[in-house]
């Protein structure tokens, strides 16, 4: 697996997935257990759609940022008190070093939406 289809696969899974699975959950949701639910489920409801597409588009910052910010601990590009450790992410078929740039990658393809 080459750097460049494993960031595509996380941009694809991670980053659109889940937020379309949030706008599904928000959009079809009437009752929540979850506390957390719970809060934001009457908000939601009550925002207009420009609110909606402002909140979903905030949600989508956050996983941009968290997965991003991920990937730069992964290259050995984000400093993370208590690991010392350079990480070596190959695949099960190749001992090719995938991670170097991912962090690179993923914005540089954020960033051509």
């Amino acid at each position: 697996m080459k750097p460049l289809e494993l960031v595509k696969i996380l941009k694809r899974d991670v980053i659109e997935g889940n937020i379309e699975l949030y706008e599904n959950l928000l959009n079809t949701t009437n009752e929540a257990r979850d506390p957390v639910w719970k809060g934001i489920l009457p908000m939601y409801i009550e925002f207009s759609k420009e609110e909606r597409d402002v909140f979903l588009k905030f949600l989508r910052i956050v996983e941009i940022n968290t997965l991003s910010h991920v990937l730069g601990i992964l290259d050995g590009s984000t400093y993370t008190a208590e690991i010392d450790d350079d990480f070596i992410l190959t695949t099960e078929n190749s001992n090719e070093k995938i991670n170097e740039d991912l962090q690179d990658l993923f914005l540089e393809l954020i960033e051509e939406e």
